[in-house]
């Protein structure tokens, strides 16, 4: 009788082991899975960590018939695991920008995320003479949109679909646009994980484009992208932008980008549910 309860008391040890195991691998390996969708110049339709505070800053140098300088600095709030929040500013213009994930559907190395998303630009400059809709703080712009991403594997893709439209413009030029990105992204190291403090290194290419809602104007950029994510918690991102197609009047039209992003984990209180009466 003892020796079949050792036996018993064994085999239930075992298998409380044996899926212990299971589920530590399975979390390692789905934030690997996560880590080659964290696009440099577009946002997947997956939402910050609840609880999660991030702080990114970003050195953009423009070209075109212009040339400039870009400085942006944003805090980035996960207020749920559905909502998240973000506040920018580039010095010369404030920015705020709402992401809500309304469909998840997870399945083994694979899910499906889908979002809304609302942003606006409030700029103390007015780029009335530019046909284009201008996103980097040129100009005050308010706008909204959908996001769906998929990921498989270490391959994941991303299709952004919005309108914008200007606070500011000119009659010769009118005020919206439908603005699109086409955003996909591969794991290449580590080739197997192990751990949460590995660094991942992932490679992007987006295309990104406008079509303007009145008129014949439209651009469609480039923009490849190289990543690296140290501790799950920190990443450096290095990316070029370039048009392939440009029938716009965008004084700047091809940018380098560097960024430095970092990500603390519970670092928010979190939110209590009311409780119904």
């Amino acid at each position: 009788m003892q020796v079949l309860e050792f036996k018993v008391l064994y085999m239930n040890r075992h298998i409380i082991k044996s899926r212990f195991y299971y589920l530590l691998i399975l979390c390692c390996f789905s934030v690997n899975l996560k880590a080659q969708e964290l696009y440099v110049f577009s946002e997947p339709a997956s939402t910050k960590p609840a609880n999660a505070l991030g702080i990114k800053h970003s050195f953009q140098k423009m070209g075109g018939n212009s040339s400039r300088d870009n400085q942006y600095t944003q805090l980035q709030f996960g207020v749920s695991k559905k909502l998240s929040v973000y506040l920018g500013t580039n010095y010369a213009a404030n920015d705020a920008y709402m992401q809500y994930r309304f469909f998840t559907k997870d399945a083994m190395y694979t899910h499906t995320r889908m979002a809304f998303y609302a942003k606006v630009i409030q700029s103390n400059q007015k780029a009335v003479h530019t046909n284009a809709v201008l996103l980097d703080g040129e100009e005050s712009v308010q706008g909204a949109g959908l996001i769906l991403t998929q990921l498989k594997h270490k391959w994941a893709s991303s299709l952004s679909l919005g309108v914008v439209q200007k606070k500011d413009w000119s009659q010769h030029y009118g005020k919206s646009a439908f603005q699109y990105s086409f955003s996909n992204g591969v794991l290449i190291y580590p080739k197997s994980y192990t751990s949460y403090g590995q660094t991942n290194v992932n490679l992007y290419l987006e295309l990104i484009g406008q079509k303007l809602l009145s008129g014949k104007g439209q651009y469609l950029d480039a923009a490849p992208a190289i990543q690296f994510i140290f501790n799950s918690q920190a990443k450096l991102n290095l990316g070029y932008r370039f048009p392939l197609l440009e029938k716009t009047n965008r004084m700047t039209n091809n940018s380098l980008y560097l960024s430095v992003d970092y990500l603390f984990f519970n670092a928010l209180p979190k939110v209590k549910n009311r409780k119904k009466p």
